[in-house]
């Protein structure tokens, strides 16, 4: 058995991360400014005042951001472990004719798993025609499965134990064929290639909703950050700066597309 390593994160790691994050912004902003301002001691109350400022303005963001996403996944632990639990069988059951085709070298309970909480399947042991076999069984599948991370190998002979090079190739033809069709994102590494489910883009209800919510907030924050920061003579400018920029981050926010699956 492979270890699961699954973070949970909660109410109270959200609030941790953006304190953190404030904390950082806050620190860099105001070395800047001071650096900024000539080092010299009268710059050193505006720079603290201008790295407050950032540091409150990004850690709120990230807040409400963070919170949102918790939020989103605030599901039973039993549920969603039922539902990655049944994905390993899917992949599994559908794959388990390659044991048989592989003599045994490949072994599907070995090589399909879960490693740091991502589906994995490991083609180490195929040959390119079944790793194509295989990209091909994972579209019959889509309903079962989301992300998917597949070991292909560097395309390379480095040692004994590498992968067949011909299968990172083979993989890749498959995928630009259908890969987009199955509302999968591939996205490629050295030696693997993951497929990322597209997301559920929100519904105008979802948008809506989400958009009233963070609208206010996201302004305020905006709006007085770039006020303050404009200086004398300039608070005007800086409120409608910050308030535009507010509308544009919530608009962005409010379309973000679910990827749980």
């Amino acid at each position: 058995m492979y270890p699961r390593y699954v973070v949970e994160v909660g109410v109270r790691d959200a609030f941790a991360i953006s304190a953190v994050i404030g904390v950082m912004v806050t620190v860099m902003s105001s070395m800047m400014a001071f650096f900024a301002g000539g080092m010299d001691d009268s710059a050193i109350q505006p720079a603290l005042r201008t790295g407050i400022i950032l540091g409150s303005a990004i850690g709120a963001v990230v807040l409400m951001f963070a919170l949102s996403r918790v939020r989103g996944h605030a599901e039973k632990t039993e549920t969603r472990e039922a539902k990655r639990e049944a994905e390993v069988l899917a992949l599994r059951s559908t794959l388990t004719f390659l044991s048989d085709d592989s003599d045994g070298v490949w072994n599907v309970d070995e090589r399909v798993r879960r490693e740091r909480g991502v589906l994995t399947l490991d083609m180490h042991g195929l040959t390119a025609a079944q790793g194509a076999e295989a990209t091909q069984k994972l579209f019959e599948i889509r309903s079962s499965i989301q992300r998917v991370r597949i070991v292909t190998g560097r395309g390379e002979i480095l040692h004994e134990h590498s992968a067949d090079p011909g299968i990172r190739p083979a993989v890749l033809q498959r995928l630009r064929i259908g890969a987009s069709d199955a509302d999968w994102q591939v996205l490629e590494k050295s030696g693997s290639i993951t497929l990322r489910p597209m997301g559920i883009a929100p519904s105008k209800s979802q948008r809506i909703r989400r958009f009233a919510i963070f609208v206010v907030p996201m302004c305020a924050i905006m709006g007085f950050t770039f006020r303050d920061l404009a200086g004398s003579g300039m608070e005007g400018q800086g409120m409608i700066f910050g308030v535009a920029a507010g509308l544009l981050m919530t608009t962005l926010l409010s379309g973000y597309r679910d990827r749980s699956g």
